[in-house]
């Protein structure tokens, strides 16, 4: 049953305490932010009409975005609910609390907004606010992408299939299907703790892997997944857990050279490896070349204005950690339109954007974006002249080398224009070029490499080197700025498991920093000039 709560004061609330608050801060805005969007009424249909009442939905709502907010655990937020000032302003209680919470109402409340996308609808909501406002137009839009470090532990491959097994023969009792397991090798997936072998010894590890080897294949082989779901006779929930065991239990084995009959642990990682059985959403991410993480990444727009005049973040999207930025374009444009119901007139990115199949994709599905993004360089891995170092006329059909020897472009297959075609400067005058050294690394001439988009990005690159491009990509900066208070304030890392709970914490934070910033709008324009 609903639970309203109505503040009575107590003889705790006349020294005033509250005056201590400071009106800018953020349990200033969350509480008066609530106080304008939300009443206990507003929750009545989570509820039935009979039974005990419950915790007040508006006080759990405000102590959850609080605590995304802070980055903190529940029994943390809990704690702080009953013995910090701050937060009892933000959850407009009484010094002396009447509301006592438990960290499991956490637990269930947070469960009620994964099921309604509440997430979503707070960041709209920040977003009609703004949009009232004045300040949300579709000029153009920022977008960049960040690390999340996730929360589940990492399992190596010995420890990834047999919890995969033991997941799969859980799901099977749970489901009356226990008497229709296969026998298998091993009878100790039933016990949590690790199994008693010689974990130092190299053949009893590879004695242990044949043997997850086997029965994982003979789980798997045993409910085969039909053609048809409606005639599936496995159960969903036993179906996901093969599911997941027949990708655990291939990824990261192959078949021993030396005993044909056995498989070894592959050398190599698989592109797409699951890391975890917890939470089988997460994946090997790298933001730079040298930076690697594991959990999954952020991606958001954001409104190209300065700080404090409009910096929005509009629309808010996650993806495991090993997806380019540029494959997330789409979906996060998509977002953005979901929740202002347009369009961007412009997007810029990075260079991680910038590349031909983005640009397709961008193309294709909101063909009225226009996408300002730096085309990657071509670069030369042995440090020698690359394709930009060349004058390239297509007009003419020609390209020159440094050293000024022309070559004409030989035209592409008209019947399979992504074939790649290649250029051939002479045997003999390379050999004679005093640039040779900076240029050809072989014994013959120095090759050049194109396909049909060669244009487009030689066109790109041209237009990008002037200044007015220039001094307008430099505003890209805008969202970075925007990403760190994002990840200053508990974005950086989840403290759940799945993609749909990261993507709701991003979606409820960047909910927030929008509240903070239309407060920061506001305030300004209150001050005198």
């Amino acid at each position: 049953m609903l639970g309203r709560y109505q503040r009575k004061l107590t003889f705790a609330d006349l020294d005033g305490w509250e005056q201590a608050i400071p009106p800018t801060s953020i349990y200033a805005q969350i509480r008066h932010w609530m106080a304008e969007h939300f009443r206990d009424e507003d929750f009545a249909d989570w509820y039935g009409s009979t039974g005990r009442p419950s915790k007040p939905p508006t006080v759990v709502l405000a102590l959850t975005l609080l605590q995304l907010r802070e980055g903190v655990s529940d029994r943390d937020a809990v704690d702080n609910a009953r013995f910090d000032d701050r937060w009892k302003f933000a959850l407009d209680l009484s010094r002396s609390p009447e509301i006592t919470l438990d960290h499991s109402t956490l637990t269930r409340y947070r469960t009620r907004l994964l099921d309604t996308d509440f997430g979503r609808t707070l960041l709209r909501m920040t977003l009609a606010d703004a949009s009232a406002a004045g300040l949300l137009g579709a000029a153009e839009d920022l977008i960049d992408s960040f690390m999340i470090a996730g929360a589940a532990a990492r399992q190596g491959t010995l420890v990834l299939i047999r919890q995969a097994i033991r997941r799969v023969l859980i799901e099977c009792e749970t489901a009356g299907l226990a008497q229709a397991v296969p026998t298998l090798r091993r009878s100790d997936y039933a016990d949590r703790k690790k199994p008693a072998l010689n974990w130092a010894s190299a053949e009893a590890r590879a004695e242990f892997l044949q043997d997850l080897a086997a029965d994982g294949r003979t789980l798997v082989a045993y409910w085969p997944t039909p053609t048809d779901d409606a005639s599936d006779p496995v159960p969903p929930s036993v179906r996901q857990a093969l599911t997941l065991l027949a990708l655990v239990v291939e990824q990261d084995i192959e078949p021993d050279p030396d005993h044909p009959d056995q498989v070894r642990i592959a050398q190599r990682v698989a592109p797409d490896r699951i890391l975890s059985t917890v939470d089988p959403d997460l994946r090997h991410g790298r933001k730079t070349s040298s930076q690697k993480f594991d959990g999954y990444k952020g991606h958001i727009t954001v409104q190209n204005r300065a700080d404090g005049d409009g910096a929005f973040i509009t629309g808010a999207s996650v993806t495991g950690g090993n997806v380019a930025d540029g494959d997330a374009t789409v979906e996060v444009l998509n977002d953005r339109q979901a929740n202002t119901g347009a369009l961007p007139e412009h997007l810029m990115g990075d260079t991680a954007y910038g590349g031909i199949p983005t640009r397709k994709d961008v193309e294709a599905e909101a063909p009225s974006v226009i996408l300002e993004a730096p085309v990657p360089p071509a670069v030369n891995r042995e440090g020698r002249f690359s394709k930009t170092d060349f004058e390239w006329d297509w007009d003419q059909g020609t390209v020159t080398c440094p050293q000024g020897e022309v070559r004409p472009i030989r035209p592409g297959d008209p019947e399979q224009p992504e074939k790649t075609v290649v250029i051939h400067f002479p045997q003999g005058t390379c050999t004679q070029c005093p640039l040779r050294a900076q240029c050809v690394g072989g014994n013959g001439g120095r090759p050049l490499s194109l396909d049909a988009d060669e244009p487009v990005r030689q066109a790109e690159r041209e237009r990008q080197a002037g200044q007015a491009w220039q001094a307008h990509y430099r505003e890209r900066s805008r969202v970075e700025h925007v990403i760190q208070r994002v990840t200053r304030q508990g974005g950086r890392r989840t403290h759940y498991w799945g993609r749909s709970k990261v993507e709701w914490q991003l979606q409820i934070v960047s909910a927030i920093q929008n509240i903070e910033e239309l407060n920061r709008i506001l305030r300004r324009r209150e001050l005198p000039t």
